[in-house]
């Protein structure tokens, strides 16, 4: 498949759909917890990630224990990875659902590949085009909307749920930063099982035993516990994972955007919260910015694989003129560089889809 060319398929776009309804049902069932159980948010958020913890050691040890081995002089990124990315992201994430409106909560987290791309630039030297720039002013006007910053009192009633909401953008932002390090030497499943299993850690800290047991003694608790670690999470990071074999990341990114609609809606149905008019168009705003950056991102990849293909063709061209076997060698090799820079962008893609 030549570059700039999209891969769509019913099959994968059915498949990232899905993983976007089962992410977007977190926040609901999230507040469900702390509503109807009275579960402190930290010991929902420790309990769900203990539970995916256990359930990947559990898989990958049975499927491929090679999965599970990391180097020992590794660990200690391992443990800063899961400190920012998985622990102050729970921690913003389950204390803005219990604070504000799921959809709102939601449109705030979704803001993530915002923050990513301000952190690409001091942290990896990627300086945003203008393209760029303009997605980031316009998710801004949707943030605005969304907050209803134009109604003073409803803002400032809400600040703190705000401000946890923009922590668990910045948190999930930097998500992709750590596992694009970490992609480099493991797989997509062995970063999410060492980011979760420190994030756990950290998490646990904050508990003790009583509060883990109080929770899952409960059983319609530990039931929807359960249930919030195996179907949005688990289940729709192998989802999402699994639509990239049949789909563009490009194409899924765009799909998988649909998440903070979903979020609305069962947030509507099963809670009541209904969001106004302002409220929708700044969060269909947000992710219109939000998917114009994944856009430029997936562009900006694929220009490299384009570039790659003319540098082939002039020294398919030049190699017939001179007959010369060294260059010929060469060609062989370029093909294989370029199809691994396209899937290794998907992989990243796959790695960077962090769980809400």
């Amino acid at each position: 498949m030549r570059a700039g060319q999209s891969r769509v398929s019913w099959a994968g776009t059915v498949t990232v759909l899905l993983a976007a309804c089962f992410f977007s049902t977190t926040g609901t069932i999230i507040k469900h917890l702390v509503q109807s159980y009275a579960l402190p948010p930290l010991t929902i958020a420790a309990v769900r990630i203990s539970l995916i913890v256990l359930t990947l050691f559990a898989v990958l040890g049975t499927l491929d224990r090679k999965l599970l081995y990391i180097r020992l002089h590794d660990v200690p990124f391992f443990l800063l990875f899961g400190l920012i990315c998985v622990t102050l992201f729970q921690t913003c994430w389950v204390y803005t659902v219990s604070l504000i409106e799921v959809g709102v909560a939601t449109v705030l987290n979704n803001t993530a590949p915002v923050w990513a791309v301000l952190f690409a630039w001091p942290f990896l030297g990627e300086r945003p085009s203008r393209n760029t720039g303009v997605a980031l002013v316009l998710t801004a006007v949707g943030m605005a909307l969304v907050v209803r910053v134009f109604d003073a009192r409803f803002f400032s009633f809400n600040l703190e749920g705000v401000l946890w909401g923009l922590g668990s953008g910045v948190t999930y932002g930097l998500y992709g930063i750590f596992s694009r390090r970490a992609l480099r030497r493991y797989s997509p499943w062995t970063t999410l099982t060492y980011a979760f299993a420190a994030g756990a850690l950290f998490l646990l800290v904050t508990q003790s035993v009583g509060s883990i047991e109080s929770a899952l003694a409960r059983p319609g608790a530990a039931v929807w516990l359960v249930i919030l670690a195996l179907l949005p999470t688990l289940g729709g990071y192998v989802l999402y994972t699994f639509s990239l074999r049949s789909l563009d990341a490009a194409v899924a990114a765009i799909l998988v955007a649909t998440e903070p609609v979903m979020a609305v809606l069962w947030a509507a149905i099963f809670l009541g919260e209904w969001l106004s008019w302002p409220q929708l168009v700044g969060g269909g705003v947000v992710m219109a910015g939000v998917v114009a950056l994944q856009l430029n991102r997936q562009a900006d990849a694929r220009s490299g694989g384009v570039l790659e293909e003319q540098y082939q063709a002039d020294q398919s061209h030049q190699s017939e003129l001179d007959e010369d076997p060294p260059i010929e060698e060469l060609q062989k090799s370029l093909p294989g560089e370029a199809s691994d820079e396209v899937e290794g962008e998907q992989q990243e893609d796959a790695g960077g889809q962090a769980v809400s």
